[in-house]
């Protein structure tokens, strides 16, 4: 018998080959194995029980880093060869296949890595096929050494040997180098001179010891790296970066350094052991020794483990015990990739730079995760996630959706597929939009899908949406808009193969709506096609606008004008630090709505609240003032909530419910006021809106029949307000569901667009082929 087996996923640059080589041999079939843009192509000759053991061991048995999403077995005429052959890579078609992620250094690798007796000692770019660097090198598929960064560094005898030997776990590592023939490290000053020494690692380690911030070049772009014990430093690199609040991520040696730093879960634990090797936002020690700049204000750490040759060998002296690792770059700016960029930009903020000659080709920055209400999240999806494809539940026509505004990511889909960029940061200036169209132009072109249509946000305003226009009208392509939360909610949804209704709740900051108005506390009756709004937060004022996202001050009065309270009076003005005189201008502002868009966004009561409960007044960073209100709630069970009045709609005739927060407020001011301590004030607010949302989910229920609630939206990153919903919720009898691989967040807003658009275009083929033209 003799049979073609087609295996889609990720299964190139993974050790695919040589594992179905070694499987074959095993079972002693005869046949070949090749990489093309479809997958891989495998030709099977022998018994038919010994074919059918290896269909049954493939999917049981694969390399840590393959994965298989389809199989197709067919029948061929027997050729009666004899040993089992791979074949070059061909390249014919459309691409179907994967580019695998960046993978961390596995234990193998680092055992070579420190032993002395090894030919790779100390090299800081080994790897082999269970680990190493993957999208960052890759230009184009087939994933093979011509089609990355690693072409211009032809293998020694050595290496070539350990490349053309199938049971070798080299065996066609792409970016397979040693000292004899791989790329280089060297030391940089600021003015680009070289720095000659005899160990450029260990000298950078003594640089990092005595208190110097070290441009250090990467995987997927450089990091600004200082000793995050030194006070000194990290202060310095602060007032360098111009980075002033935002928490700083830091690398440890190993996962006994980790417990020291952080009150780690055993969930956090392994989140930070996967060969993404994410950052991981976990719980700090009291007495961690860590700079008190590293993360101000907060109880959480940013801690992630070495993925990299290089940074292991930085962890090799004792002395250094844990080191900030930032993104290269200036607030706001794209991470550094290319030396020559790194010497431009960063000559200012380094003192030393640590400089090497592989190319990167994609910029990738670290990933963000963390463990909310039992399971991992991801805060900020790229290195060790980018480009693996996410699953759609129907076919799409291939589609390209350009996300949002802040965080953006975008999306390109075909078939089942979606493939999300890497996190791109915010779309604010021309720098940040250069970085999206390379990194478009670098998927359209791997992946080879050539889009037609074009999805975008609601809202006029984004600089997505208006390259989005731009670029469709150029090529004639249509486009189509969707609404904020309306792609929160269908994202999770197709995450978990629902088609609704379910009852939706996206809670964030700021998402355009149909009404014109900035919407964010929203529950949604949603399909995949289509939403209907049953219940929101009621608007409140923004006074100044954007200025109010900057200045929680701002937004504390427009609240409590809502909510009723004389906010140019003495007594409410001095809650948030704000003169007489700037009040009465606000409050005639809100008065004559002068620039005080109306809102109804979760986050930005958050923000209100913090500016009243801590005072503060003005953020460094988005969320910040909600991120430090969820860090000191009082963690204790059974806390009472502040109480919300639920306003009926007319669910039938397109009005939606209210939320009402009037006595939330007056019972927090009565509370502050009677001094009972900010922890159990904050404490008390978290659960107030959890019972809010609640409530509103369950008046949802009773005007729809719906009775499954996904939760998403970027207030879905708090940890404590995951929890005390989906415990309300599930008290209440329902099916919750939250997101698994793709961020609540804007990182997932582009996936949710894709589904949005997939489920209308489905729709009406669907419609078409009835001879039914209804919209």
């Amino acid at each position: 018998m003799r049979r073609g087996v087609l295996v889609r996923g990720v299964v190139q640059g993974v050790g695919f080959r040589p594992f179905v080589y070694r499987l074959a041999t095993e079972e002693g079939l005869a046949g070949s194995i090749g990489n093309d843009t479809d997958g891989v192509t495998i030709e099977l000759e022998g018994p038919p029980a010994r074919i059918d053991a290896f269909l049954l061991r493939l999917p049981a048995e694969l390399p840590p880093l393959a994965r298989i999403d389809a199989v197709a077995v067919r029948d061929l005429p027997v050729k009666r060869e004899s040993g089992f052959r791979i074949v070059s890579s061909q390249v014919k078609g459309q691409v179907s296949t994967g580019i695998p992620a960046d993978a961390a250094t596995c234990a193998d690798c680092l055992r070579e890595l420190l032993d002395p007796g090894d030919r790779r000692f100390r090299y800081p770019f080994l790897n082999c096929t269970n680990c190493g660097p993957r999208f960052t090198i890759t230009r184009r598929i087939p994933y093979d050494r011509p089609q990355t960064s690693m072409a211009v560094f032809p293998m020694c005898p050595a290496c070539q040997a350990e490349y053309d030997d199938p049971l070798n776990r080299r065996f066609h590592a792409q970016p397979n180098a040693c000292w004899e023939c791989g790329p280089r490290v060297w030391l940089e000053s600021p003015e680009g001179n070289r720095i000659l020494v005899h160990d450029p690692i260990a000298d950078a380690i003594e640089r990092l010891v005595g208190g110097e911030i070290a441009a250090i070049k990467g995987i997927g772009g450089f990091h600004l790296c200082v000793d995050a014990t030194n006070e000194a430093a990290v202060t310095r690199l602060r007032a360098r970066k111009h980075r002033y609040g935002k928490p700083l991520a830091v690398m440890v040696r190993d996962m006994e350094a980790a417990r020291a730093l952080c009150q780690l879960t055993p969930e956090e634990e392994a989140l930070l052991q996967t060969p993404a090797r994410p950052i991981v936002l976990a719980r700090a020690c009291v007495k961690n020794g860590i700079a008190a700049s590293v993360a101000p204000g907060i109880p959480w750490l940013g801690a992630y483990l070495p993925y990299a040759p290089l940074q292991h060998l930085l962890f090799t002296d004792a002395r250094v015990r844990a080191l900030v690792m930032t993104s290269a770059n200036l607030s706001e700016e794209p991470i550094a990739i290319d030396n020559d960029e790194a010497r431009t930009r960063l000559g200012r903020i380094a003192d030393v730079f640590v400089m090497h000659n592989r190319e990167i080709l994609q910029r990738c920055d670290d990933s963000v995760a963390a463990v909310v209400d039992g399971s991992a999240q991801l805060v900020r999806r790229a290195r060790g996630f980018v480009p693996l494809g996410l699953e759609l539940p129907f076919e799409t026509p291939p589609l390209l959706a350009v996300g949002g505004h802040l965080k953006n990511v975008f999306a390109l889909a075909r078939g089942r597929s979606v493939y999300q960029s890497q996190h791109l940061g915010d779309l604010e200036n021309l720098t940040g939009l250069e970085f999206f169209k390379h990194s478009l132009d670098h998927l359209m072109h791997t992946f080879e899908i050539e889009p037609r249509s074009v999805v975008h946000d609601l809202h006029p305003g984004y600089l997505s949406t208006t390259w989005a226009k731009q670029w469709a009208a150029e090529r004639g392509l249509p486009i189509h808009a969707v609404q904020h939360h309306h792609a929160h909610v269908a994202g999770c949804m197709a995450e978990h193969g629902l088609t609704g209704p379910v009852i939706g709740l996206s809670l964030d900051g700021t998402g355009y709506g149909t009404d014109g108005r900035i919407w964010g506390g929203e529950v949604l009756i949603a399909r995949l096609s289509g939403f209907e709004r049953f219940a929101h937060l009621e608007y409140a004022p923004m006074p100044g606008g954007e200025a109010a996202i900057r200045e929680p001050w701002r937004m504390a009065l427009g609240a409590l004008h809502t909510a009723g309270f004389d906010v140019a009076s003495p007594e409410i003005s001095s809650l948030v630090g704000a003169s007489s005189k700037d009040a009465r201008l606000l409050l005639r502002m809100m008065e004559r709505s002068i620039n005080s868009p109306l809102t109804s966004s979760c986050g930005r009561l958050f923000d209100a609240v913090a500016a009243v409960v801590l005072q503060r007044r003005v953020v460094d960073y988005e969320a910040q003032a909600a991120i430090e209100l969820e860090g000191i709630a009082i963690d204790e069970p059974d806390v009472s909530g502040y109480a919300t009045e639920l306003i009926d709609g007319d669910f039938e005739r397109g009005r939606p419910a209210l939320i009402r927060v009037v006595q939330l407020w007056s019972e927090l001011l009565a509370d502050l006021d009677s001094s009972m301590c900010k922890e159990r004030v904050a404490a008390r607010f978290h659960a107030g809106i959890a019972a809010a949302f609640v409530q509103a989910a369950v008046r949802a229920r009773a005007g729809s029949g719906a009775k499954q609630v996904v939760m998403s939206g970027g207030c879905l990153h708090n940890r404590r307000l995951a929890r005390l919903l989906r415990e309300g919720l599930h008290a209440e009898g329902f099916a919750v569901y939250q997101h698994l691989r793709v961020s609540p967040g804007d990182g997932g807003l582009s996936y949710g667009q894709v589904v949005v658009a997939a489920a209308i275009l489905d729709g009406s083929v669907q419609r078409e082929r009835r001879g039914d033209s209804k919209e």
